[in-house]
């Protein structure tokens, strides 16, 4: 996309989930066509969109989110399990991949040859969220140039004392020049990659949102407003998600560090992985029996002891991992 002098689209998340108008929302409109799309069974078909963790280390602590809890050893995946899943999911009929999963994908040294890879292969939509920190020039012009459509800035403080306060960095003049040199480099690109900037909002931030918008406003394709909800349900002081009946086991395919089949990419601690792709065919896991066995739990609303009942649900029960197998280390969960 280019920038234009009109201005950003400035969006709610929770607008996709409410059915409202989201025409003008990028995000919004590729949100709505997921749920719209969505088969609610046991066995739906292959999903056109993965997300892979590519890295489970992030390098900020912002107080809204549940990675400041995470339990499990911080680790970037191998890039041979990487070339692997990716190639096994395209063949399964993936065309659409985010480079990312609840952590900062910069950390990740092999990203831009992860995003060259995937061009290669035959994906057509390559996706990352950062929080834009560790983003330098030289690197930023090498994932746009590899084949990255998308990049996402997650700036959840409308000025610099906000900020500091919610990432728990100094951090945002430097991620405002960030976004700014993509805007700059994209217009020099013969194909349209899409910017925007994410906003998570808490009672004591959500009045910078403004401030926010100007700072960056004619930068970005669009500001999208998100209120911090009880992420993975380890955040019970947050209120519930915008949504009561969740998507993504039936139509995106998550894949951890560990090279893992999960059913969300919000699950730090792996207590929704559902089977080892280290063993199992991608194709196998997909259907299997595990797995169809959460799709039914959640068609008819039966989520207690999961992590989903804890997300969606208000559930203050401890969950149990669907696979105990897969979950090896200490697990803590915050009851509170």
């Amino acid at each position: 996309m280019r920038k234009t002098s009109s201005g950003p689209v400035i969006s709610r998340l929770s607008d996709a989930f409410d059915q409202k108008d989201v025409k003008d929302s990028y995000v919004g409109q590729r949100l709505a066509r997921m749920i719209r799309e969505s088969q609610r069974e046991e066995t739906p078909p292959f999903p056109r969109q993965i997300q892979i963790e590519t890295t489970n280390i992030c390098n900020h602590g912002c107080l809204f989110c549940a990675y400041v809890l995470m339990e499990r050893p911080k680790q970037v995946i191998d890039p041979k399990l990487f070339e692997r899943l990716v190639r096994e999911a395209y063949e399964c009929g993936a065309r659409e991949i985010g480079l990312f999963a609840g952590a900062e994908p910069l950390t990740c040294r092999s990203i831009e040859e992860f995003i060259r890879l995937c061009h290669g292969i035959g994906y057509e939509y390559q996706y990352i969220s950062t929080n834009g920190a560790l983003g330098q020039p030289e690197q930023l012009t090498r994932l746009l140039d590899a084949g990255l459509s998308s990049i996402k800035f997650s700036v959840n403080g409308g000025d610099r004392e906000t900020y500091r306060k919610v990432h728990l960095r100094d951090d945002f003049d430097k991620v405002l020049a960030s976004i700014r040199f993509v805007n700059a480099y994209r217009q020099k690109l013969s194909r349209e990659i899409f910017l925007g900037v994410s906003f998570v909002a808490m009672s004591d931030t959500a009045h910078t949102f403004e401030n926010l918008t100007q700072l960056i406003g004619g930068e970005v394709d669009e500001v999208i407003y998100y209120e911090a909800s009880n992420q993975s349900g380890q955040m019970p002081a947050l209120p519930l998600p915008p949504y009561r009946d969740c998507h993504l086991p039936f139509n995106k395919a998550h894949f951890s560090v560990e090279g893992f089949l999960k059913a969300c990419c919000n699950d730090y601690e792996n207590l929704l992985a559902i089977e080892d792709l280290n063993e199992m065919s991608l194709k196998e896991a997909w259907h299997s029996p595990r797995f169809r066995e959460l799709r039914r739990r959640h068609i008819e609303d039966d989520l207690e002891g999961t992590v989903c009942a804890n997300c969606i649900r208000s559930s203050t029960s401890a969950p149990h991992a669907l696979n105990s197998e897969l979950v090896t280390h200490k697990v803590f969960w915050n009851k509170t």
